[in-house]
């Protein structure tokens, strides 16, 4: 559990309302430089990683994230389609600074994810979310056979998504060097978009179970 979520609800509030109109100020600074001087719109990539952090306490408690473990949320899910990503920094400084970079860190990120997916499963089978809801996202955590082994099919990701990645292209490299427990740079051009629904999900929980515990194991070790 974010232990930010276990303050008492007024802090939260007062925090995340603090952070949000900190944000706020660079951004309008960077657009009103840009109405002169276009180049200024460069800016926004080193903009973007500050904003996830800051905006993502007030995206929480408005409901626009919803969290499914402690480093897999949804962006604006709905019975239709959840739109799963991986935790932001926030979320990060708050769950993940007490793992050890390389190994250890990447098998409790994959954990959390997995607990992530078995959390969505039991909400189906408790029809608080309906089989037929579509699950997307994209990772560099999972390989391709180890997505598709737990129901995901992958496909190349759409323009929208590869210019999502691009304008993250910082948040990925530090998130992706820590996983790894060096400075490394996550190919952009190979990631792929996984999908799946909550039917099939559902039929390939027993395996995304043994995944589960197989990574506890690896993590307790």
């Amino acid at each position: 559990m974010n232990k930010f979520y276990q303050q008492k609800l007024i802090f939260q509030w007062v925090i995340a309302i603090l952070l949000l109109l900190i944000a706020l100020l660079p951004m309008f600074i960077i657009m009103i430089k840009a109405s002169d001087q276009p180049l200024y719109y460069l800016f926004f990539i080193i903009y973007i990683p500050v904003a996830q952090f800051a905006f993502t306490p007030f995206c929480t408690l408005i409901g626009i994230y919803r969290y499914y473990s402690p480093m897999l949320l949804g962006y604006n899910a709905t019975d239709k389609q959840i739109d799963l990503h991986n935790g932001t920094s926030f979320d990060y400084l708050m769950v993940m600074t007490t793992n050890k970079p390389g190994i250890e860190f990447r098998n409790r990120l994959l954990k959390y994810h997995l607990e992530g997916l078995l959390n969505i499963i039991q909400l189906i089978e408790k029809k608080n979310i309906p089989e037929t809801v579509n699950i997307v996202g994209t990772s560099y955590f999972f390989n391709n056979r180890t997505l598709e082994k737990m129901g995901f099919e992958t496909e190349n990701p759409s323009l929208f998504y590869r210019i999502n990645l691009f304008l993250n292209v910082i948040d990925l490299i530090w998130m992706y060097s820590l996983s790894r427990g060096k400075l490394k740079i996550p190919n952009i051009s190979n990631v792929k978009k996984a999908s799946t629904t909550g039917k099939k999900l559902i039929e390939n929980k027993d395996k995304i179970i043994l995944l589960n515990r197989k990574i506890k194991t690896e993590t307790i070790a």
